[in-house]
């Protein structure tokens, strides 16, 4: 019975991301205890990793020790021959009901045909989320038999992660590189450096760790992201990056450092305020709000300062790319500084752009000496020329930034956020970024860098690849929060960077996702996204529904929050409370989709009139009338807020509802929060009293004890936030 099962699951191949060639054959083979490797002389050199690393991905989960022999025989065994006909990181798998044979020419392509092997496994290879001594090991396994020959479209197939604004550990980090590998991507962007925190070991200036690597009270840098009242941060000692290193080139990841530069460096300037411009009373803020977060580009200190870094971390990071930043610069903080102005006079420098340049200009100069090539966000193109042949241009901010750099000859990674920022929402309802777009899985693999960015065949040539970006402002919460953002979405991007373009089609992916790859990714341990419920109210029934119907939906009728073992959804829910009731998507009970709502044909909310008042330091271009009105707009306000601070809703009638949301921060992202108040009400609408309600990630939600005339929002002490955002009451209607 278990080979019949075994069969039936594993002949069904739906590989991530789709090889060049796949040609499907009739029957199996069956991996044992007898199955041995094999691995020609000629392939050794190359072929040894890739083998070795095969033996150890199936040891958890099958106890088979693949006992490698010198000589191959007729049958069972796992086989490794050089194929010098394929390109680079190309490979073979011939699977037939004798053995398996992976053929490759470099020891990249061995690696790539040995992810493609575990693919063809049952799910439960991939290190199972189970202890050992929850399961049986199966020590055997069923292979359907299939000839695949496969190769990249892109030699750059990267993945970006930002462990400035929330740091990770360095076994998270090596998870992180294990996911990466299993989708065949080959670069690993690493984001070390920024405002809100210095991640790496320099020996030569111990402070960027001791200070410049913590946030919180008492700190350089306020509380910011999360983790608000606490000291939060770490760092990458120089050995542990040595030994993340190698672990990535072990799986043939290139690790590319990033520290962003010469903005995005309040952390460092922080810790060694010299670093800054000399000004007097000119405090511009840079897109996020942070002040004095630039380099000044005229000290000669600062170059030899950042020749000292670069030159401890060239040796850390193999790499021949080395990755400046050099976006969102307050550029107009050099027209204020007398040292600068008085440069760029001399130099004949006209604008502040010019400035920057001159700046990367001098970055490239630093890394020539150690042989990196340049790489920076696409702002560098711009001020001035910079070495085609040491310059790689990452273009984030639009399709258009890919066509403008490779008409400017630049090479080119493309990493657009309307498509490739991971960070981005998958929903309005759900939490993340929204500036660039709303960016669901389809919309990443719908994503061509080539044809989406309009290139002509001679501007193609200068595009080493495609990226994705995780960006963690917003990953402070909830747990693993990393994971829910990146995937499905990387597992779309692997096949825009690996596979052909006339071999991609959505529906074909979609279904490869569900039946097989969402099992690989939950025995991986990946806390993967899975989308939530529609539901909506409808003749007076609630009826569901889901992006995959094989998904379980449990639901709530009492405002509590779904778990794995609440009633399961059915059919249509007869009942005439439909605002209680909340519901989400669960795979095997386990991961679970963020919680929605019932979509009421009426709405949720009342909008009683109201006066808005307070002693918040508000920006007069957001008026609190925006609050009364009920517009979908913020009213934008500046810090630090003191204890006392308050704002008051006055009620022009007594308001009857069964409860009222409170929330602060950017409307549908809640970033720059409130994040400690409480909240205070009144029935009189003169004597208040304080609310029995958690304040918790920047709101709350407030049942009335009566009808209500007024309500106040008080600051608590501890609120270190420069900005922070304001907006109106959800207030829920009466039952129906």
């Amino acid at each position: 019975m278990y080979f019949f099962l075994a069969f039936l699951i594993s002949s069904v191949i739906h590989l991530i991301p789709a090889p060049v060639k796949q040609v499907q054959h009739d029957g199996s083979f069956l991996i044992d205890e007898h199955t041995v490797l094999y691995i020609h002389q000629d392939a050794a050199p190359a072929a040894k990793g890739a083998a070795s690393f095969l033996n150890k991905a199936l040891y958890p989960a099958t106890r088979l020790p693949l006992k490698q022999v010198v000589e191959r025989p007729a049958s069972g065994a796992v086989a490794f021959l050089l194929n010098t006909n394929l390109p680079t990181e190309g490979y073979t798998l011939n699977v037939t009901k004798e053995g398996v044979e992976i053929g490759a020419a470099d020891a990249a392509g061995f690696f790539y045909g040995v992810q493609t092997l575990l693919q063809l496994f049952p799910p439960f290879v991939y290190r199972p989320v189970y202890e050992p001594d929850q399961y049986a090991a199966t020590r055997r396994a069923v292979l359907p038999c299939v000839h695949i020959t496969d190769y990249p479209r892109f030699s750059y197939r990267g993945m970006m992660l930002d462990v400035s604004r929330q740091f990770y550990t360095v076994d998270y980090v090596k998870k992180y590189l294990d996911w990466m590998a299993a989708h065949k991507l080959n670069r690993f962007h690493w984001h070390l450096a920024d405002d809100t925190g210095w991640r790496v070991e320099i020996k030569k200036y111990p402070e960027l760790t001791s200070k410049g690597a913590w946030r919180g009270p008492d700190e350089v840098i306020s509380s910011i992201y999360g983790h608000a009242g606490k000291r939060y941060g770490g760092f990458y000692t120089q050995e542990e990056i040595k030994d993340i290193v190698a672990y990535a080139a072990a799986r043939h990841i290139e690790i590319i450092p990033e520290i962003d530069l010469p903005g995005h460096s309040k952390a460092i300037i922080a810790t060694y305020p010299h670093i800054l411009c000399d000004l007097t009373d000119y405090e511009g803020l840079s897109i996020q709000g942070v002040s004095n977060n630039v380099w000044c580009a005229s000290s000669e200190d600062n170059y030899r300062m950042l020749e000292d870094i670069v030159g401890e971390m060239v040796e850390l990071f193999p790499s021949s790319y080395f990755h400046i930043g050099g976006d969102e610069v307050v550029t107009t903080q050099w027209t204020h500084c007398a040292r600068c102005s008085a440069f760029m006079k001399e130099q004949g420098i006209q604008n502040p752009t010019e400035m920057q340049s001159y700046f990367v200009q001098r970055m490239q100069q630093i890394l020539n000496k150690f042989d990196k090539t340049l790489v920076g966000w696409n702002e560098i193109m711009y001020g001035g020329e910079l070495d085609r042949n040491k310059t790689v241009i990452h273009a984030w901010q639009s399709v258009q930034k890919i066509k403008e750099a490779a008409e400017k000859q630049y090479k080119i990674i493309a990493q657009p956020a309307q498509y490739c920022y991971l960070d981005m929402k998958h929903t309005l309802g759900e939490r993340g970024m929204m500036w660039a777009a709303i960016v669901e899985v389809d919309q990443v693999y719908n994503f061509d860098p080539i044809t989406t960015s309009g290139l002509t065949e001679e501007e193609s040539s200068f595009l080493l690849g495609v990226q994705g970006g995780l960006w963690s402002e917003l990953l402070d919460r909830p747990e693993r929060i990393a994971e829910y953002q990146t995937y499905p979405r990387l597992c779309a991007l692997s096949e825009v960077a690996w596979s052909l373009p006339e071999h991609k089609n959505w529906d074909d992916f979609h279904t490869r996702l569900e039946k097989s790859h969402f099992d690989r990714l939950y025995h991986m341990g990946i806390r993967f996204r899975i989308p939530p419920p529609k539901a909506e109210y409808i003749n007076g029934c609630i009826v569901v529904e889901h992006t995959y119907p094989h998904m379980a939906i449990r639901y709530t009728s009492d405002g509590t929050e779904p778990h794995a073992l609440s009633p399961l959804y059915m059919g249509p829910i007869d009942t005439n409370t439909p605002q209680l009731y909340k519901l989400a998507a669960f795979y095997k009970d386990d991961i679970k989709s963020t919680t929605v709502e019932v979509s009421l044909p009426e709405g949720r909310f009342q909008q009683p009139a109201v006066r808005v008042s307070g002693t918040m330091n508000t920006n007069p271009r957001t008026p609190l009338g925006y609050i009364e009105e009920y517009k979908n707009a913020h009213v934008f306000c500046y810090g630090p807020l003191e204890k006392g601070q308050y704002l008051q809703f006055d009620f022009e009638e007594l308001v009857h509802t069964p409860g009222i949301r409170i929330q602060t921060g950017l409307p549908f992202v809640d970033i720059n929060i409130i994040d400690f108040a409480h909240v205070e009400y009144s029935t009189d609408g003169v004597h208040f009293k304080q609310a029995d309600c958690e304040w918790k990630n920047g709101g709350c939600r407030f049942v009335p004890p009566a009808p209500l005339r007024a309500l106040r929002l008080v600051a608590n002490k501890g609120n270190d936030a420069l900005v922070y955002y304001l907006h109106y009451l959800r207030i829920e209607k009466s039952c129906l």
